[in-house]
């Protein structure tokens, strides 16, 4: 069996459902009171072809306003597949990439992450839970998931014998105070009281200096601004002039980090990729959820340099400590972008179980097999079409999630594949999921070519405020029945007030000419004059232009019928049997002079003899 019958048969099975149920017919729709007009929300109307890489939506395309520009050379290289090496036995969720062994990249923690992935249970069957020793000691030991924390070795592991004693914490605020009072006969005694207590004590050397208090707000405003080198040049003044002072440890780290991710951003927007690497690595308590633009930067940053699996690592280490939903989504979206889409499928299997049975990145698993049924109905390309499995999971992820993107979506595969029939059955169960304009465009569009033109004008006319598509619908439709010679559909008393609007409205060529063409049959000239020139000043039409010639011959106007032919003949070739015709000149009388020879009176005449002179 061909891809495409297999495609076919796929979505046939499913569509089953629908077509034999009477209740999903457009009757049912018209008695739906929850379909009205004034409650639908008009959304984009080419959002649900639209390519992943372009569409708005919540699966289509990674947050744009995120997106940092990177040269053709980088896109080019990061779409490389075929030179990536795949690791065939990595699991989903595993890293599928062998490493490329850059001095670059950053050791993930070889055991598992603390926040578990879910693998959804489709792409791989449950795997075996151990309780032996090697489990217990993995839990009890603590792992390190920053992708810039490098484990200590075995090595490099302290044994049993060797313990490290905590340096001793020794009050000295009494100390202190005596210090700062000039007691020198308490000091004495408090020195030797802890001397007493702790022989290897030793007293602080600056115990006799006095300590100067500094407001750090005004620090701390200009930090919130990000202008970090004003809060170092705030800090050497006021250095200068208290060189004993320092500022809180707080600052320091918080201006640390805020210079390093100033940088980074600074070297991801000029492509400096390298650069990129080694100021997180300096840096690596960066890497945390509180600085996702940072994570991403150092993701795309291996990803440009080729280097896949210490990108996945990353992208693998904000989907194993990062809660925010949002941020997740945006993670798996970003990969996509820059990993092969072995890299991308592993990551989707990291999602969280859904409250509804499905994962937290199901749906955009499914961009892949959305891109090329969008492919078909653009192209009928079927050489990359999925197997007839991934086009069953689809159908029923749609009918799980009651996704009216998605139904509209094959309801217009199967309108391109002119099955008038299922596209029916799918346009009206996106429009039950959602009262989406493009869905009842959907079903009109069907209705009329299975020449059900009533039903569809019963629709056009409910729905037509809610889109201009659906109100175009409405003027074809009624259109046509104007301009029939046997007109199938009977028009409504209201439907010649209300078409008039609408064209009006839409500034509808068509509609135009078809009104124009309406009273001109009826005698009305003048009201068909208005309707022609007002459907040629909205487009010039082939019916529009041939109806105000019509007009002028007939009227014999043959300076407008000429002005027409001149700027229209090139384009609308019907303007060629329209003969002008030009009035014969008047004979002028002989403006020579006449002489008179002589002048005989006959009867009562007078005959002049002439000769010319």
């Amino acid at each position: 069996m061909s891809a495409k019958s297999k495609l076919k048969f796929s979505l046939l099975a499913a569509t089953a459902v629908f077509l034999f149920n009477p209740g999903l017919m457009p009757k049912a729709l018209q008695s739906d009171t929850a379909l009205r007009a004034q409650e639908i929300q008009a959304p984009g109307l080419g959002e649900l072809l639209d390519s992943p890489a372009n569409a708005g939506g919540k699966a289509g395309s990674v947050n744009a306003a995120l997106a940092l520009p990177a040269s053709s050379a980088d896109k080019a290289a990061a779409s490389a597949d075929t030179a990536v090496a795949i690791n065939p036995h990595s699991k989903p969720g595993e890293n599928p990439f062998q490493s490329s062994g850059s001095a670059l990249a950053p050791k993930m923690a070889a055991q598992a992450p603390a926040v578990v992935a879910v693998t959804p249970a489709v792409l791989v069957g449950p795997a075996a839970v151990s309780h032996g020793p090697a489990d217990v000691a993995a839990i009890a030991t603590p792992v390190s998931l920053n992708p810039f924390e490098s484990q200590m070795s075995h090595d490099d592991t302290q044994s049993a014998d060797s313990v490290s004693v905590a340096p001793l914490k020794v009050d000295i605020s009494a100390l202190r105070y005596y210090a700062a009072s000039k007691d020198l006969k308490r000091l004495g005694a408090e020195m030797r009281r802890l001397k007493d207590l702790y022989p290897d004590w030793q007293p602080p050397k600056d115990l006799f200096s006095q300590s100067v208090a500094i407001d750090e707000q005004p620090l701390w405003t200009i930090y919130a601004r990000g202008d970090f080198a004003s809060v170092r040049a705030e800090i050497a003044r006021i250095q200068s002039a208290n060189p004993k002072w320092q500022p809180s440890e707080d600052l320091i780290q918080k201006l640390k980090v805020g210079e390093t991710r100033a940088l980074i951003l600074s070297a991801t927007a000029q492509g400096r990729w390298r650069d990129v690497l080694s100021t997180a690595q300096a840096v690596p308590q960066i890497m945390v959820c509180q600085e996702m633009q940072v994570q991403w930067n150092v993701a795309e940053a291996f990803a440009r340099l080729k280097n896949y699996a210490e990108a996945f690592d990353v992208y693998h280490y904000i989907l194993s400590t990062c809660d925010d939903p949002a941020m997740r989504l945006a993670t798996v979206q970003k990969a996509g972008l820059l990993l092969p889409s072995a890299g991308t499928t592993s990551l989707i299997a990291l999602g969280r179980p859904l409250p509804d049975g499905g994962t937290e990145f199901e749906e955009i698993g499914f961009d892949g097999l959305r891109h090329d049924i969008g492919a078909f109905i653009e192209k009928g390309d079927f050489a990359t079409m999925p197997q007839g499995e991934d086009l069953t999971r689809f159908v029923e992820f749609v009918q799980r999630t009651s996704s009216a993107k998605d139904a509209t979506l094959i309801g217009w595969y199967f309108y391109s594949q002119k099955d008038w029939t299922s596209a029916n059955a799918w346009f009206i169960q996106a429009a039950k999921y959602q009262r989406d304009p493009k869905s009842i465009e959907g079903v009109i569009l069907t209705l009329r070519n299975m020449d059900r033109h009533a039903d569809a004008l019963q629709m056009a006319r409910r729905y037509m405020t809610a889109s201009p598509d659906i109100a175009k619908q409405y003027i074809e439709i009624v259109s046509g029945a104007l301009t029939q010679d046997k007109a199938s559909l009977k028009l409504e008393k209201d439907d010649a007030d209300t078409f008039e609007k609408v064209v009006a409205e839409q500034k509808s060529a068509l509609g135009g000419q078809a009104l124009g063409w309406k009273y001109l049959a009826s005698g009305d000239k003048a009201i068909a004059q208005k309707w022609f020139s007002d459907s040629v000043s909205w487009e010039p039409t082939e019916g529009g232009v041939i109806g105000l010639a019509v007009l002028a011959s007939r009227a014999k106007n043959y300076a407008t019928l000429t002005a027409l032919k001149i700027k229209y003949a090139s384009e609308f070739e019907g303007l060629r049997d329209f003969r002008v015709y030009k009035p014969r000149p008047a004979r002028v009388a002989s403006t020579r002079p006449v002489k008179v020879k002589k002048v005989e009176e006959k009867k009562g005449f007078f005959w002049f003899s002439k000769t010319n002179g």
